[in-house]
This record gives C-alpha cells, sequence and structure tokens, in this order.
C-alpha cells in the first residue's frame, strides 16, 4: 500500500508544477498587498507617535460639538438606502487602514522635520492646520459622494442635500479655523487647494489635446489631491518661519500626493473584479493586466523616489525618518 507521505510527496511533484502562471501570480498580488498594508500601517503608526496624537477623524477638536450630533441624527435615516455617504462616513470614523484621515498627520510631520533643534515643538497654528487640512480633505470626501439620479428616489435625494450639506459644514468649518489663524498667505493657499478640487472635475476641458491620458491623469491628481497637501506643507512651513525649505515642503507634499493616489489605483486594480471599466485600464488599453500593474507601480515609484531625495534638504531627524518611512511603505 502507498503511504500517505508518498502520495502526497507525489502529488506536489507531478501536480504542484502544473499550478496556472495566472493562479501564481494572483497569489503575489495578494501577498503584496497584504505586505502593503501591514508596512503602511506600521509607518503611520510610528510616525503618529513622533507628533504625540493621532490625527484621526474623532481626534479633531473641531467637529466634536453639537453640529455633529445633529448630522449623525440623519445619516441614520439613510442606512439601507445604499447612498454612498453612509459609506464615507462609516470609513471616516471606523477604518482601521489609516488611509482616510493621514494628510493632517503629513502636515504635523512636515512641521516637526523643519525644526533645526530637537527640543523645537510643533506650534499650536500648525497643529489647527492639520486639522484644517483634515476637514477640507473630508469635506471633498462627503462632496463626493452626490449621485446622478436618472429616476425619482426620495431617500437618495435626502442623502445628496445631506452630502451637500455636511460637506459644506466642514468646508465652513474649516475657513473659520483658517481664519484665526491670522496669516494672509496661508489663507490664499488652503483656498486655492479649495479651488483646485473642484478645477479637477473639468479636467476634459482644461487638459491639452496634445496630452495623453497618462498626463491627463497627472493633471486632474495634482488638483484633486495633491494641491491640497502640497499647499498644506507649504502653509505649516510659513506658519514655522522655516524660509529655505517652504519650497521644498510643497514638492514633496506633491509627490507623495501622487504616489499615494498612485498606489491607491494599483490596489484597487489589483483588487477589481471588473478590470475593463477600472482607470488604469484607460490608461492603458488592450493592455495585459500584468504589464498594467507594472507600468503604473513605475509611475508610483518615480513619486516615491522624488519624494525620498527631496527629504534630503531637510534636517535628519525623527520627523524626517517617518516622512521616508512613510513614503518607502508605498512601494510595497
Amino acid at each position: 500500500m502507498v503511504s500517505r507521505s508518498c502520495l502526497i510527496r507525489w502529488k506536489t511533484r507531478h501536480l504542484g508544477s502544473s499550478i496556472h502562471p495566472a493562479v501564481s501570480f494572483s497569489r503575489s498580488l495578494f501577498a503584496s498587498s497584504q505586505v502593503y498594508q501591514t508596512s503602511w500601517v506600521q509607518a503611520v503608526s510610528n510616525a503618529e507617535k513622533v507628533v504625540g496624537f493621532p490625527t484621526s477623524f474623532l481626534s479633531l477638536r473641531s467637529v466634536a460639538n453639537d453640529e455633529i450630533s445633529n448630522i449623525a441624527v440623519y445619516l441614520k435615516k439613510l442606512i439601507g438606502t445604499g447612498h454612498p455617504l453612509i459609506t464615507t462616513a462609516k470609513n471616516l470614523v471606523y477604518s482601521n487602514d489609516k488611509t482616510h484621515q493621514t494628510r493632517g498627520l503629513l502636515v504635523l510631520l512636515m512641521s516637526k522635520a523643519a525644526k533645526r533643534e530637537s527640543g523645537q515643538d510643533i506650534l499650536p497654528e500648525q497643529r489647527t492646520l492639520a486639522e484644517i487640512t483634515e476637514l477640507v480633505h473630508t469635506a471633498h470626501l462627503i462632496h463626493t459622494g452626490v449621485i446622478n439620479l436618472n429616476t425619482p428616489n426620495a431617500n437618495l435625494e435626502m442623502g445628496n442635500k445631506m452630502a451637500v450639506l455636511c460637506g459644506d459644514f466642514f468646508l465652513a468649518h474649516s475657513c473659520v479655523q483658517l481664519a484665526t489663524l491670522q496669516n494672509l498667505k496661508v489663507v490664499e493657499l488652503i483656498a486655492q487647494a479649495i479651488s483646485d478640487y473642484s478645477t479637477a472635475e473639468f479636467i476634459d476641458i482644461i487638459a491639452s489635446e496634445n496630452d495623453s491620458a497618462l498626463d491627463r491623469w497627472s493633471q486632474q491628481m495634482t488638483l484633486r489631491y495633491g494641491s491640497l497637501i502640497a499647499h498644506a506643507c507649504q502653509s505649516t512651513l510659513i506658519l514655522g518661519n522655516n524660509v529655505e525649505l517652504i519650497e521644498s515642503g510643497k514638492s514633496f507634499g506633491l509627490e507623495i500626493a501622487l504616489a499615494w493616489q498612485a498606489n491607491i489605483e494599483i490596489q484597487s486594480f489589483k483588487s477589481n473584479a471588473n478590470r475593463a471599466d477600472h482607470v488604469l485600464s484607460k490608461l492603458f488599453p488592450e493592455t495585459p493586466f500584468v504589464d498594467v500593474v507594472a507600468n503604473f507601480q513605475a509611475v508610483r515609484d518615480r513619486h516615491v523616489n522624488a519624494a525620498l531625495k527631496i527629504l534630503t534638504a531637510f534636517p535628519q531627524n525623527d520627523a524626517s525618518l517617518a516622512l521616508g518611512n512613510i513614503a518607502r511603505a508605498l512601494k510595497y
């Protein structure tokens, strides 16, 4: 009688080599996604220790008031309707992947990375700016939840009204806090970021006819995501009077934002069952799956490397090291 161990070895030898390459590649993609998630969470968690506390949605002083309680009452009415606003709210409050509320953390790290002396702490104005950055981004996420309705639907119409009002509330609150900084240049920069987000929706109108699909993607992501982080990093260095690093801070913010968004696109593409409608399929039409991933990984890595190069202009300290670790975590 053939022993069970011999049978297992025979199956491993003769059947193991016949595993379809696509299955093997799929497994490697899943493993790489897990490695990225672990590396990202670890990098962000360590960075939060450098600045003193996390900048999550629940930690924002600016939203801990009665207005949020009133909004929550209306949000409960949308449960079960399928409106995307519910998913957005859930991700903001309960998500543990540290991808939704990290922009304020980048601002705080930039603030501390520019300090020449180890004893220098982050200024109260810079912490306020970090909260403003989170508020503006949160408003953008909520406004994105507005959906087009081809047929009347009372529940979804209520959801759209809530998305507009909630987003406007966060934007209005960010403007109030922005005024307390009493810095006209900072107000101008953050206002430009808010304007750029709206402009991003009309990229097909403002883009040149000679621009490639990838160029248009870069332009749109720069306006939609890069502008806020870039101008926030620039603003915090203005508040800290780190004049010599202002342009470097802005450039770093833009590069890390584009690398971050490129990685989000890659992870989404890997896990998307209907890849034909994915943005990467439109950027690289009629291109094999493996090549699409490799091509866009090259785009992401180019922005990561640019961000790391910019960091060399900053003093060597825990904050600049944390920024570098966050950038490198995007490569996994």
